[in-house]
């Protein structure tokens, strides 16, 4: 996997910028995951209707098609086609669907920001183009298309539970990563504030020999998080070339921000260990 590095100075700031933009997606992903199992019980609530065995598409009643107005009025007025008869009008399913879905999943208080999709194009994007034209252009929310339905609702909650089971990860990843880089940076910085001239050969060997152990930690590290993010890959496959830290850390300064924090730290090792060889070649 490619991993373009911006650049950090490899301060804890973005470490913790990165906290905070998964502590946000946590909350929306469990938002969505409720609203699409609230959706679910509506819509298994909502009765499914006949399929017209005429041949025609409109209502087995006769008159306008879903949506439209016929001769003797409005769907759903008295006197209008598909209100005859003890039943609800035809398609009233198709309109409880909607404004379940309106009042759950698109109810949710971070979908304008980040869908801001109409009805139509939200259930073609979670469901299917197929399904979507069923809920919006058919006439009748007949029985195959309620199963198809709820069918697709289940798969919406079962990605809301993967994908919140990733961010649960990430966020272990990036805690850990946290923490082994939190001493490290401290002890370049303690280091770093040391007048070396001061210090014999033997004494500088030292410091470099700790150097380098604290880079060898900064390599293992960000192996390890290289084989996190592999995993995370396997593990949840995102629409086109998109990968996890691209979609969550896509308002942050670092599209890798345990790598680009890794590296700076990294940066900062390098140019100690440079200083201390210099000190040493002076001392000796």
């Amino acid at each position: 996997m490619a991993t373009t590095i911006n650049p950090t100075d490899g301060g804890p700031e973005l470490l913790d910028d990165a906290r905070e933009s998964l502590r946000v997606e946590r909350r929306r992903v469990a938002d969505e995951r409720e609203a699409f199992r609230a959706f679910r019980g509506r819509v298994a609530s909502v009765p499914s209707e006949p399929i017209r065995t005429d041949g025609g598409a409109g209502p087995a009643t006769g008159g306008g098609p879903i949506g439209g107005t016929g001769a003797s009025g409005a769907i759903g007025t008295p006197g209008s086609p598909g209100s005859s008869g003890s039943g609800p009008p035809a398609g009233s399913g198709l309109v409880a669907v909607r404004n379940a879905y309106q009042e759950t999943v698109m109810s949710v208080p971070h979908y304008e920001v980040e869908y801001d999709d109409t009805y139509e194009r939200s259930v073609a994007e979670e469901f299917s183009p197929e399904l979507a034209y069923t809920l919006t252009r058919e006439s009748r929310f007949h029985a195959e298309c309620k199963r198809s339905l709820l069918d697709a609702i289940e798969t919406a909650i079962e990605e809301r539970e993967r994908f919140a089971e990733t961010v649960r990860s990430e966020t272990e990843s990036v805690d850990r990563a946290a923490s082994r880089l939190a001493p490290i940076r401290s002890e370049v910085a303690s280091t770093a504030r040391t007048d070396l001239s001061e210090d014999g050969f033997g004494t500088l060997d030292a410091y470099r020999a700790r150097t380098e152990a604290l880079i060898d930690d900064c390599d293992r590290i960000a192996a390890r998080r290289q084989r996190e993010l592999a995993s995370h890959e396997r593990d949840l496959a995102l629409d086109g070339d998109l990968d996890i830290p691209t979609y969550l850390y896509q308002d942050l300064d670092a599209t890798y921000p345990v790598l680009a924090t890794v590296g700076a730290v990294g940066d900062r090792l390098g140019d100690l260990k440079r200083r201390i060889e210099r000190a040493m070649a002076d001392a000796s």
